[in-house]
């Protein structure tokens, strides 16, 4: 039976997340601190991990940056105070941000797409793209830009995949959406946008001007390739 680990100090959110987890047919691990949290995640490797930005001891934050020291295990943000940057910082360090009003429901479904993307065989891959300046390597899952890696985290990775493997093609949102979230999902605009933001800052010789990833007004984005 697969684990998720639930990062919160409050039992009744530990409760109605352990009811989603255990739909699922997945056992809960349940740890009320930071610090507890990566002994537990560390004896146990569980597939997934739902954690509160805010914990007794250290951030969640901290608790996210440890955890992805050790592996890509998909990791969901529960954030009671809701703001745009943590909401950025979150989807940087994390796959998903939730807000109250908690929609129970809506955790469990995101869940199980995060699990199943986590758990997909992986295709056949074309060749790494390599202009000089930026090197994606689509089987290792390895990026450089200027001979220095680039970390990105899972969401960014297929984003950027999705853009290397359609050179010089418009992409719809939905398209995007797609793609990188999986049919059936419904993601807003907003968060397209957000994560090619959050890659143009990693990827793009200059941000504010980038080369690779170029919107379309009214339509969505396309990935030009360096000649």
């Amino acid at each position: 039976m697969g684990r998720v680990l639930i990062v919160d100090k409050d039992p009744a959110v530990v409760r109605e997340i352990t009811s989603q987890v255990a739909h699922l047919g997945l056992e809960a691990l349940w740890a009320g601190g930071g610090r507890e949290a990566i002994q537990l995640f560390v004896r146990h490797t569980p597939e997934a991990v739902i954690l509160s930005e805010v914990l007794p001891d250290f951030s969640g934050w901290e608790a996210a940056e440890l955890i992805r020291t050790i592996c890509d295990a998909p990791i969901i943000f529960l954030s009671r105070h809701p703001d745009r940057l943590s909401r950025n910082r979150a989807l940087q360090l994390g796959d998903e941000y939730l807000t109250p009003p908690w929609q129970w429901d809506r955790l469990r479904a995101r869940l199980a797409a995060l699990l199943r993307r986590s758990t997909a065989p992986v295709a056949s891959q074309p060749d790494p793209y390599d202009d000089g300046f930026l090197k994606v390597d689509l089987e290792a899952q390895h990026v450089t830009k200027a001979g220095k890696h680039v970390r990105l985290t899972k969401t960014e990775f297929k984003l950027l995949t999705c853009f290397v493997r359609h050179p010089n093609r418009a992409l719809s949102h939905n398209e995007i959406v797609q793609s990188v979230w999986g049919h059936g999902y419904i993601e807003p605009k907003s968060a397209v946008t957000l994560y090619v933001w959050h890659l143009r800052r990693k990827i793009e010789a200059d941000p504010s001007r980038p080369t690779y990833l170029q919107t379309i007004r009214g339509i969505g984005y396309f990935f030009s390739p360096r000649a």
